[in-house]
């Protein structure tokens, strides 16, 4: 083969490439449209103009556990969770608009980019001076979401409190559901939201406790639990779903129970350190 002839059919693969990458374009605009369709249609089945109604954190758990199945090959598995993602909260936004508060009392930069990262540019971001100020703003609103650091400083108290009361919001979820090295925005923290209408069973169930008298800790691991979070005596603790919570209660010392959120548990893969109590630890073969 001359080396015109090569050039040539170097010239003609990458025009094939180029059509196929182009074709591919076009059938991934095609399923968008598509899916928007479906919206539309849900939208006038269902009425889900309430945020509470819109918002499926266990579905939404559900769709990126069979992402992290599928996946292979070389693009990473957090630019494809970003990607769907975004797509999630458009849609969702489009049943029912919604914009979300961000705790600036910790880690600001980092929870702006873990916002970003999980509702895309189609919302809008409001900075509110600590935990519980963006808690406030959740429940005065009725329709927006929060983010707020899992890590706070010990002047914040028992934040969660402020999740315990009739009709205020709870913790959906907890960022970032994939845990895998060299992944972006993996500051710890929790998405809170109006009361849902969510009927997907969660894997834990969230507390807020006083522990009185004892150590409660070994009461907890037993039960399978751990400790989120704590400032002296008072706990924020998950629990496997359908624990016997007054039982526990009396075991551990807890006083002053209140439920005040659930979550369905991450995914871990590789070499990260993740609690197995949060994260469901999965083989990296295959994902990237």
């Amino acid at each position: 083969m001359t080396k015109n002839s090569a050039s040539e059919a170097d010239a003609a693969t990458l025009a094939r490439i180029r059509q196929t990458i182009d074709e591919l374009d076009a059938e991934m605009h095609r399923c968008l449209i598509e899916r928007g369709t479906a919206i539309d249609t849900l939208i006038k089945v269902k009425g889900t103009s309430r945020p509470g109604a819109a918002f499926r954190p266990g579905r939404e758990a559900d769709m990126m556990r069979r992402l992290v199945s599928r996946h292979e090959g070389a693009l990473p598995i957090w630019t494809v969770e970003h990607i769907w993602r975004e797509i999630i909260t458009t849609f969702t936004r489009m049943q029912a608009r919604f914009d979300v508060g961000i705790d600036q009392g910790v880690a600001r930069d980092q929870l702006r980019d873990t916002a970003r990262f999980l509702f895309g540019f189609t919302v809008a971001l409001h900075g509110y001076a600590d935990a519980v100020a963006t808690i406030n703003h959740i429940r005065e609103t009725g329709t927006d979401l929060g983010l707020v650091s899992a890590e706070q400083p010990a002047s914040a108290g028992a934040w969660w409190r402020a999740l315990g009361r009739p009709s205020a919001p709870r913790i959906m979820a907890l960022s970032p559901y994939i845990r895998i090295a060299g992944r972006p925005a993996e500051h710890p923290a929790f998405v809170i939201a109006p009361e849902l209408a969510d009927p997907t069973p969660p894997d834990l169930d969230l507390f807020a406790v006083t522990a009185i008298g004892k150590d409660p800790w070994p009461a907890i691991t037993a039960a399978g639990g751990t400790v989120l979070a704590e400032a002296g005596a008072e706990k924020l603790i998950a629990l496997p779903a359908g624990v016997a919570v007054a039982a526990l209660a009396a075991r551990a010392g807890f006083e002053d129970v209140a439920r005040v959120g659930a979550l369905s548990r991450g995914i871990a893969i590789g070499d990260v350190d993740a609690n197995p109590v949060l994260y469901e630890r999965l083989d990296e073969a295959g994902v990237s």
